[in-house]
């Protein structure tokens, strides 16, 4: 009896070790096809990011193939435009020009008696205009680079796709239509090509500042 009690004993440890093994190794089979499963995706996720990257480059390639024959097309034609090309050289010949004759003036000061009559100014009184006048243009062309500078600061935050876009077609539509537009707008091609990108710059601003004041609102009244 007790040897069959041991044998009992025995047969039900060897059917529970049995057991253990089988479930242990059902357990590693599951763990090899979990890791084999993620590898898979790991896999598949890299061969995806790899399609989306090459698909991105060709697309950026082209697209940079097709802006700069855009941009030589422009190129060419504000060759041919003497429009253009004239305001763009008195756009930066014009501050020079400003410039020396600003230094004739400083050499030899006089004022208008309101008859078209230049009138010298005393020793004295040339010496103190002098000074003034160059603290003021001094004073003047501070204010304009730092107005300049903050105007290029704000036009890199707003810059994207739209401001391309805006950029690239006002310049070819001045350059196309340069000589046309000179005739009715007696205004430098290189300025009003400015003011265009600084109005288009200024209603995105404005309209983006709308946007967020709705949207707070919105979340504000539905809260």
């Amino acid at each position: 009896m007790q040897i069959q009690v041991n044998k009992s004993s025995v047969e039900a440890v060897d059917e529970a070790q049995k057991k253990q093994k089988e479930a242990e190794k059902k357990m590693e089979q599951a763990e090899t096809k979990a890791r084999n499963e993620k590898k898979r995706a790991e896999l598949e996720i890299r061969k995806a990011k790899k399609e989306v990257k090459a698909r991105t480059e060709k697309m950026r390639d082209t697209e940079y193939f097709w802006g700069m024959g855009y941009i030589t097309v422009i190129l060419f034609v504000i060759m041919q435009n003497g429009a253009f090309q004239n305001d763009f050289i008195d756009f930066f010949r014009t501050p020079f020009m400003w410039y020396f004759q600003f230094c004739e003036w400083l050499a030899h000061p006089t004022y208008d008696n309101g008859f078209n009559q230049k009138i010298a100014y005393t020793c004295g009184e040339a010496w103190v205009i002098r000074i003034l006048a160059i603290v003021a243009v001094l004073l003047i062309v501070v204010i304009i680079m730092a107005i300049i500078m903050e105007i290029i600061k704000i036009y890199k935050k707003m810059w994207d796709k739209i401001s391309q876009m805006f950029l690239i077609g006002s310049l070819s539509g001045i350059a196309v239509l340069g000589d046309v537009i000179r005739e009715y707008l007696p205004v430098n091609l290189i300025l009003t090509f400015g003011f265009i990108n600084v109005g288009i710059m200024l209603l995105k601003m404005y309209f983006q500042k709308k946007f967020e004041e709705k949207s707070l609102y919105a979340d504000n009244h539905y809260d």
